[in-house]
């Protein structure tokens, strides 16, 4: 009798071992499999990844509550942040939308339903996005949203820059007319006045004469506009320069103080080009000044022409040498954009600095 217990409680234990050795070997055969897919998984994981860092989209996903959950690497660049300094932050505090401050996933996706541009400055540089959102859904429920958008400043800048191009050849045609019509008579204006002056009135004939070369001068400006203009090198001497200038400006000096301080040199140069670029930088300070415009020029290493007045400042430095950009009532806008135009022929540069207690221009040739 206890002879065929121990046999039967044998057999149990040999039961169990080979039970226990089954499972032992269908968990190694779950871990093997858990393993592969671990791997698999990972590697999806990866490739994923490297999809996200490779496209030239911004990607950005946020949880149902709006808060940044990845920030892929073209995002990043274009925002000139790393990842871990966005993920947890609030979509629209990033992005800079009043409106989205506080939105959800949801809110997020219907602001940008149908897609949308938005603009913002970035280091003082502005940025153009076009966005675009969808919500993520997971086993039929929201679990968030993907934002995804492209920098396409650049894009728009040469939009801007087609639509300007688009305006100066309207003005082209208009000035080829224009300057056709009006030169031909104003010669013969010119030629005549001299003939008015019977010995008292020389200053009114002077006065004339100089506002036909005003207009002429107005003239020549808008043509660079509209035809290639060719560098015509010469020798100039500084003060001669200068006295040409004033011929042009003094009917605008008026109550101000207009103070030269021109040290005698020679230098080469285009001229009109220059005389045209500084009579229009001074012309707009004697507009711009409070009381005082000073006209300097040097020579060191380079030849340097310096404008200054002590008006209220420029606001919008960036765009003062933009065609059509002004601020004045009368204004057309084009003044400092020929002054650019005019300074790239000569192969100069121009500098601006600005506050609010005046403005420097400074040409370098």
């Amino acid at each position: 009798m206890k002879e065929e217990k121990l046999k039967d409680l044998a057999s149990l234990f040999e039961a169990v071992l080979r039970t226990s050795k089954k499972l032992e070997d269908s968990y190694n055969q779950l871990k093997r499999k858990f393993e592969v897919l671990e791997g698999k998984l990972e590697r999806n994981r990866r490739y994923l990844e490297n999809i996200l860092k490779s496209i030239d989209s911004g990607v950005c996903a946020v949880s149902l509550d709006g808060l940044i959950t990845t920030f892929n690497r073209k995002a990043c660049l274009v925002f000139g942040v790393k990842e871990e300094e966005v993920k947890g932050k609030h979509f629209g505090e990033i992005f800079a939308i009043d409106e989205l401050k506080h939105a959800n996933a949801r809110r997020i996706v219907e602001f940008f339903k149908g897609g949308r541009k938005i603009e913002f400055e970035l280091g003082g540089e502005r940025r153009i996005l076009d966005i675009s959102a969808s919500l993520v859904v997971e086993e039929e429920k929201e679990s968030g949203a993907v934002v995804v958008f492209s920098d396409i400043t650049q894009v728009e800048k040469l939009k801007e820059e087609s639509a300007k191009r688009e305006k100066l050849a309207i003005i082209g045609q208009m000035a080829a007319s224009i300057a056709h019509d009006i030169k031909n008579p104003l010669a013969s204006i010119e030629l005549l006045v001299p003939l008015l002056d019977d010995g008292t009135k020389r200053e009114i004939v002077d006065n004339i004469l100089v506002s036909i070369k005003r207009i002429n001068n107005i003239i020549n400006n808008t043509l660079l506009f509209t035809r290639t203009v060719s560098y015509t090198p010469e020798k100039i001497f500084s003060h001669e320069l200068a006295k040409e200038i004033k011929l042009e400006i003094f009917t605008q000096i008026k109550d101000l103080e207009y103070v030269e301080n021109i040290e005698q040199f020679e230098f080469v140069s285009d001229r009109n080009l220059l005389k045209s670029t500084l009579v229009n930088i001074i012309s707009n300070a004697l507009d711009a000044a409070k009381s005082r415009v000073v006209f300097r020029a040097f020579k060191r290493e380079k030849v340097v022409f310096e404008v200054v007045d002590d008006g209220e400042g420029i606001e919008d430095v960036n765009k003062i040498f933009e065609p059509f950009f002004t601020k004045k009532k009368n204004g057309t806008g084009l003044g400092l954009a020929i002054v650019k135009e005019a300074v790239d022929i000569i192969n100069g540069r121009v500098e601006v600095e600005t506050s609010s207690r005046g403005t420097l221009f400074r040409i370098i040739l």
